[in-house]
Formats: structure tokens, sequence, C-alpha cells
């Protein structure tokens, strides 16, 4: 089962945060030759579809031996959020193909005056 973790964002604002990716003990898990996906949805399982990351070039920088997922989200991104809750997940497909969902949440805007 995936972590679950919610956030808020502003309207119009670059966005970043760092995903982990560990083990029972708290080891990372390596994530060598790994891919990652992320897709922000008006609602879980939802048609409209605001924006998709993935690796290594459209917003999300794999540290494989670390097991680490860098996420950014562009003003232009932030921007094309679902007012006032969009859903989100992130997902990882390892070099066999297996893909585990790491993370899941819903990202709140703010709004802003400025756009």
């Amino acid at each position: 089962m995936s972590a679950q973790k919610n956030f808020e964002i502003d309207q119009n604002t670059t966005f970043s945060f760092i995903v982990e990716y560990k083990d029972n003990n708290g080891a990372p898990i390596a994530l060598t030759s790994a891919s990652a996906k992320m897709q922000v949805r008006d609602t879980k399982g939802g048609s409209k579809l605001a924006f998709t990351l993935s690796s290594p070039t459209s917003g999300i920088v794999i540290d494989q031996p670390a097991g680490k997922l860098t996420v950014v989200m562009t003003a232009a991104q932030t921007n094309s959020l679902f007012y006032p809750k969009s859903s989100y997940d992130i997902m990882v497909t390892d070099s066999n193909g297996n893909r585990t969902k790491l993370l899941e949440g819903y990202i709140t805007l703010s709004r802003s005056v400025t756009i």
C-alpha cells in the first residue's frame, strides 16, 4: 500500500518535493533502471487530466542508489491544477516492469491574485 501525503500549493508558483523509497528498516531501496510517472487529475480515477510528470526529463529526477525521487511542478502546471482540490499518485516501474505506487494524495490549490 502506498504512502499518503496531501499538499497545499500556491497557484502559478514552482513547487517541488522529494519522495524517499525505504524498506521497513528505513534503508533506501535502490531504484536502479527504474522510471517514474505522476499524474494529477480532478479526482481519483477521474477523466480530467491536469498534467503528467515523468522521469528522467519531464519533472521527475531519480537518484537511483539513494531511492529518492525529486518532483518539480512548474508555475504553468500549478496554474492548471483543479480548484479547490486535485488528486495525484506516483508510480514507479522497475527494470522488470513491476509497478509500485509510492505515493498518493490530494493537492489543495491556494488561488493567487497575481497570475
